[in-house]
């Protein structure tokens, strides 16, 4: 059977990683899987509350290296001692008996597995979806799919744009083909852009529904995460597109970023948004390594790859009537991209 990694980072999470710990160390699963712990230089009592769990290998860092690069240490570390695939977990998370099992019974049934998206559901309403896969719209963005609906919804598995980086599996090969998270990117956006990378290299991310976790989950949007959202999307946008793609986005691209600095004026957060652009500006040479390394990996057009991603924009606990007519404008731009990006 596989060898599985289970990574799980850590950041001041002394009350959840307890019973998260607890549900992962109780799994079905007749393979050998190791559970990591690595700690983002937490604050708090997390580490000591690690070390009562002895058979978890734990990863103390010096310092906090966000989401992508705290995860990329586990993941580095599991693939020096041969594992097969590795699952990276949000510490708040608890995970069903059969979670791990369910998650690799899901790789052998499908085609070109790239990353497996466990299903979230909610820890306060058990029944109702978090996530079972995230939609990608052609600027960028990226929510929460089948948000709220029930879980009985969905029972087959299907592909998903994007994998939600809370709790997603992928292989060794996959590692081998496109590497890690992008650890440029601190934190958000991250797992999006794994899972550009994935379908670009010509494999598929798929939702795994009867691998359910329930996540302790509470909405929040500050300006860190609206800062490092938005310079992480515009990175990534500009690093996956053809020339003559993002020639054809530029008008709906320049009409949303004005949109975007007109709603950052009226909430407080103008001074963010123009930072974004400044980060965006200065990880130009990123850009342009990240594009180097699509025409090494690149399996699929730009066409291809406009047919996994949407013109329709709906955010989690965000809504009203501008976002609903930006939706609309920007669904009927998606067509005439459609019908013209051949390439």
């Amino acid at each position: 059977m596989s060898k599985v990694a289970v990574i799980i980072l850590t950041y001041n999470n002394e009350e959840e990683i307890f019973p998260c710990l607890k549900s992962v160390l109780r799994q079905s699963y007749q393979g050998e899987f190791q559970v990591v712990i690595v700690d983002n230089n937490s604050t708090d009592k997390t580490v000591e509350v690690v070390k009562n769990f002895p058979q978890v290998h734990l990863i103390e860092l010096d310092k906090n290296l966000g989401y992508a690069g705290g995860n990329n240490v586990g993941i580095e570390w599991a693939y020096k001692q041969g594992f097969d695939y590795f699952i990276v977990l949000n510490p708040d998370m608890e995970a069903d008996i059969d979670w791990l099992k369910n998650m690799l019974i899901t790789v052998e049934k499908v085609d070109k597995p790239g990353l497996i998206q466990s299903k979230v559901l909610f820890w306060h309403e058990p029944y109702r979806v978090n996530t079972i896969g995230n939609p990608l719209h052609f600027l960028g963005f990226s929510w929460s799919g089948g948000y709220k609906k029930l879980s009985s919804q969905f029972l087959s598995i299907q592909e998903v744009p994007v994998a939600s980086g809370s709790a997603c599996l992928f292989s060794r090969e996959l590692v081998d083909k496109i590497g890690v998270f992008d650890d440029y990117y601190f934190m958000y956006h991250e797992d999006v852009d794994l899972s550009v990378r994935s379908r670009l290299a010509g494999f598929k991310n798929y939702l795994a529904p009867d691998a359910k976790v329930w996540h302790k989950y509470s909405f929040s949007f500050g300006t860190k995460k609206f800062y490092y959202s938005e310079r992480n999307r515009l990175i990534m946008l500009f690093s996956y597109y053809k020339f003559l793609t993002i020639v054809a986005i530029l008008p709906m691209f320049i009409a949303t970023e004005l949109s975007l600095l007109f709603y950052a004026l009226f909430t407080g957060w103008l001074k963010w948004k123009i930072k974004s652009y400044g980060g965006f500006l200065r990880a130009g040479f990123h850009i342009w390594r990240k594009r180097r390394q699509v025409v090494r990996i690149r399996q699929l057009s730009d066409a291809d790859l406009l047919s996994i991603m949407t013109g329709r924009l709906k955010f989690a606990e965000v809504d009203g009537p501008f976002l609903s007519a930006y939706s609309f404008v920007s669904s009927i731009y998606f067509k005439f991209l459609r019908f013209i990006v051949k390439w």
